[in-house]
């Protein structure tokens, strides 16, 4: 799919353009890989699993994945100035990922890996980024063990909920090797993350497996909420390229506070970066829902 068409796809599913026959229709491939894509994919061999070992002891909280209910965790960096997060589960995971395991029960205990001790210039787990201050990958494996495939499968659909691109690696099927440890794979979408990462999200919307393979994923099929859920966090750091976290459309105008972390008397401009400032105003800013917000 191409750069214009991706850009398609997220201002469709903003609400940006409106219903225009691009969105009627649906961007042409909107959940194909390209050619980089695909080459960006890691191979299964990739050195940051060699030494992944199951949880040494298995948590207790295998009844919280009985069903797949969940709620979406709210990005606004507003929200987050009135609650500030918690403390990350674990070293290495990005804040928001932290906030969106917690919230759908991920205890400290089920996460393998966030960091791994690749080189920087390979392996899936190497470090991303740094983001209010925490080094993180934007990869994280969890384990699964003490739960039934049921459970494994209610858990995926929750990580989807909350922005998460996961998969079951079971050895032996979806392309995992049959030697390689059994646990989930999870991407955090709403992160700047490397191009492999990049590319095993959209390989995830696809259907396919994440890997060199790129088959058909079939151990879990997730319902269309669940991806939906993921391509707006994707669209949030604009395709893997950003932390941006703000839930604005690009390129719309908002008073701070709406969305926007700022002053609720000045006008921003969305952007996928920190927002610009339009206009200070005098007489106060207006909200507006469902358009732009604009100055009294």
């Amino acid at each position: 799919m191409t750069r214009m068409n991706r850009l398609i796809v997220m201002l469709c599913m903003t609400g940006a353009l409106g219903h225009v026959a691009a969105c009627a229709s649906g961007a042409p491939d909107a959940d194909e890989l390209t050619a980089a894509d695909l080459a960006a994919l890691p191979d299964v061999s990739d050195p940051d699993h060699a030494d992944l070992a199951p949880a040494a002891v298995t948590p207790d909280d295998a009844t919280l994945f009985d069903d797949a209910d969940a709620v979406t965790v709210d990005d606004d960096e507003l929200a987050l100035e009135l609650a500030p997060r918690a403390a990350l589960l674990k070293s290495g995971l990005h804040p928001r990922a932290s906030d969106a395991l917690r919230s759908i029960g991920v205890t400290a205990g089920r996460i393998l890996q966030t960091i791994g001790n690749a080189p920087a210039s390979a392996g899936t787990h190497a470090q991303d980024g740094t983001f209010e201050g925490h080094a993180y990958s934007a990869a994280t494996d969890l384990s699964v063990s003490g739960l039934s495939n049921t459970q494994i499968k209610n858990l995926l659909s929750k990580l989807a909920k909350v922005g998460f691109a996961a998969w079951f690696r079971w050895p032996g099927h979806d392309g995992w090797p049959a030697s390689e440890v059994r646990h989930i794979h999870a991407v955090y979408a709403n992160s700047k993350m490397k191009a492999s990462l990049q590319s095993q999200v959209r390989s995830w919307l696809a259907g396919r497996n994440g890997l060199v393979s790129n088959t058909t994923y079939t151990f879990f099929t997730w319902p269309a909420a669940d991806k939906t859920a993921v391509r707006n966090k994707f669209a949030q750091s604009d395709e893997g390229t950003t932390n941006g976290g703000s839930s604005c459309v690009v390129g719309g105008l908002y008073c701070g506070g709406d969305k926007i972390s700022g002053d609720k008397n000045t006008l921003f401009r969305c952007t996928t970066g920190a927002p610009t400032v339009v206009k200070k105003c005098a007489q106060g800013c207006a909200v507006h829902p469902g358009s732009d917000d604009s100055c009294r």
